[in-house]
């Protein structure tokens, strides 16, 4: 077995979370996009899933590119106002789980700096989901931080975790993954050579079981456990 050289992390739903006691921290109920942008909820969710990759690789560089080409596509007039306020609104939900960070995500990261583990992050994200990351305690903690938006690329892509593992100056079969597995993530890191495992911490078991053929982990304390078994 490869000693461990470094651990890469997902962001979402692995070191911190949207949600509490199985709702979202930011309720969404209250927004009608009928009323904003003349289309319903459930046709907006569907357009905005259409364009989940270029959104997390960069394609759309941002929320109003993304919000234009569905206004575009759908006929609809673009009220740079209304959109502003949607790009504002959104930007304070992302914020808020980077407020209150998790005791036993930040005493895994703690636990393992001092053992002098270099530490990644690789999150499929866009430029207004982290803003809240620069103010928050992780970024210390982090020797290389990769955002799809910003490279070009998302997991499950195999050059996401390459460019992660050169940065970091390791060997992928030298680091373990753990992340909740959205995005097909597991697989992605498997197939460079990395150890894997899942975040369970987060997740209902409902959702977690879908994913199968890794480890799961129910608290990060077992993911350091995995560690020193592997030094």
């Amino acid at each position: 077995m490869a000693q461990t050289e470094a651990v890469i992390f997902d962001l979402f739903e692995t070191l911190i979370t949207e949600y509490a006691h199985g709702s979202r921290k930011v309720s969404r109920k209250s927004r009608n996009f009928h009323n904003l942008i003349g289309l319903s909820n459930s046709e907006f969710q569907q357009q905005w899933n259409e364009r989940q990759v270029m959104r997390m690789n960069g394609g759309f560089p941002t929320y109003r590119a993304v919000m234009m080409d569905i206004l575009e596509k759908n006929d609809l007039p673009f009220d740079e106002l209304i959109i502003e306020n949607l790009y504002q609104e959104r930007i304070r939900e992302k914020k808020v789980p980077f407020v209150d960070m998790d005791k036993d995500v930040i005493s895994l990261l703690k636990l393992l700096k001092s053992e002098h583990v270099k530490l990644g992050l690789i999150s499929n994200c866009t430029e207004e989901e982290v803003q809240g990351w620069s103010d928050c305690p992780l970024g210390d903690y982090f020797d290389a931080v990769v955002f799809s938006y910003q490279v070009g690329y998302a997991k499950p892509d195999a050059a996401i975790y390459e460019l992660a593992c050169s940065r970091l100056g390791v060997d992928p079969k030298h680091c373990m993954f753990v992340g909740d597995g959205g995005s097909n993530e597991l697989a992605g890191a498997r197939s460079v050579g990395m150890d894997v495992y899942q975040a369970a911490w987060y997740v209902p078991d409902s959702i977690s079981c879908k994913i199968t053929g890794f480890p799961k982990l129910k608290k990060p304390i077992e993911l350091y456990e995995r560690f020193q078994a592997r030094q």
